[in-house]
């Protein structure tokens, strides 16, 4: 386990979505106005930052959520998850009257493939002036998923400042994003991204776009396919891949939110940049065998077996 003596008191802050998903397993996926009966359900805590987070804590980092939670017994069960994985829960805010982040996800069983439904209160989002300064100075490092872009691009610009390495899930564009890129040190972002960002058609090209605007390196995850990276002192044009692991897929929620906190985890065990990914792509793929963003995370060495004897795409 990485060592925290770094005089931060957590190794890991994020700040970012937390949510409570209701998982419908079906046979396939359904036609118009038809009627299918599931093959299972159940409730499972989820958002990006808090399941990253989650798995953060599990492989033994001291780890601190920001955010907030709505004030119904979803924002209950979201924040009662948190502590359970041992995750410092003292800025959070649970919002009176507001009901919690939720989704309706649809995992196909014969593929595992989901498609995910979600809603989520206005008053659920942090702005700008509500940052806590304090608190996203706290840890060595910082996850943010910009759904709040421009609170986020605060806590980011701030973080930096104080020294802490900012690591971004990146997957929507907006008005803060451009912001939020420039000062992180650490894109993480989905397949869709870069194009979305740069208006780059090529995917390697979009990535050498993205890095030029400040980042010191730059993820695509790419789901079956693994990641391509394009990493600290590589050089303009110094790609890493890392083939994707084959694994029997129950449930490909949550993959990316565990991809970026064992991504996090080989930065703080100040591995190289290929074992960082292949670590991260091995952890994802372990998460897809177990129904829920959270249902899979495994033990550090189990992952690590997966690396050292698991077939890969």
């Amino acid at each position: 386990m990485p060592s925290n003596n770094t005089g931060f008191a957590f190794d890991v802050v994020g700040m970012g979505l937390n949510a409570v998903d209701h998982i419908c397993v079906i046979p396939r996926f359904p036609r118009y106005e038809e009627k299918l009966r599931m093959i299972d359900f159940r409730r499972a805590p989820g958002g990006q930052v808090a399941s990253a987070l989650t798995a953060c804590a599990r492989w033994g980092l001291k780890a601190k959520y920001v955010g907030k939670v709505g004030g119904d017994d979803l924002g209950a069960f979201s924040l009662a998850s948190l502590k359970e994985a041992g995750i410092d829960t003292t800025d959070v805010e649970a919002v009176p009257g507001v009901p919690n982040q939720f989704a309706f996800i649809l995992v196909d069983a014969s593929t595992g493939e989901r498609t995910i439904i979600w809603r989520r209160d206005q008053a659920l989002s942090v702005l700008p002036d509500q940052v806590p300064l304090g608190a996203i100075r706290s840890g060595r490092f910082l996850l943010l998923d910009g759904h709040d872009s421009e609170a986020a691009a605060v806590a980011a610009q701030e973080a930096r400042k104080a020294g802490v390495t900012v690591v971004v899930d990146a997957e929507t564009v907006k008005p803060g994003t451009p912001d939020l890129i420039k000062a992180s040190n650490y894109v993480v972002c989905s397949r869709e991204f870069p194009e979305r960002l740069t208006g780059e058609g090529r995917l390697e090209d979009a990535l050498v776009a993205i890095k030029s605007r400040g980042p010191d390196c730059v993820v695509a995850t790419l789901g079956a396919e693994g990641a391509l990276g394009l990493g600290v002192g590589l050089g303009e044009r110094g790609f890493v891949r890392s083939r994707g692991f084959r694994v029997k897929c129950v449930d490909s929620t949550g993959a990316g939110d565990v991809f970026h906190g064992a991504f996090i985890y080989g930065l703080a065990s100040g591995w190289d940049f290929q074992a960082v990914l292949d670590f991260s792509n091995a952890a994802a793929a372990l998460n897809c065998t177990a129904l829920g963003a959270r249902g899979g995370i495994k033990p550090v060495a189990e992952i690590l077996d997966l690396i050292r004897v698991g077939a890969r795409w």
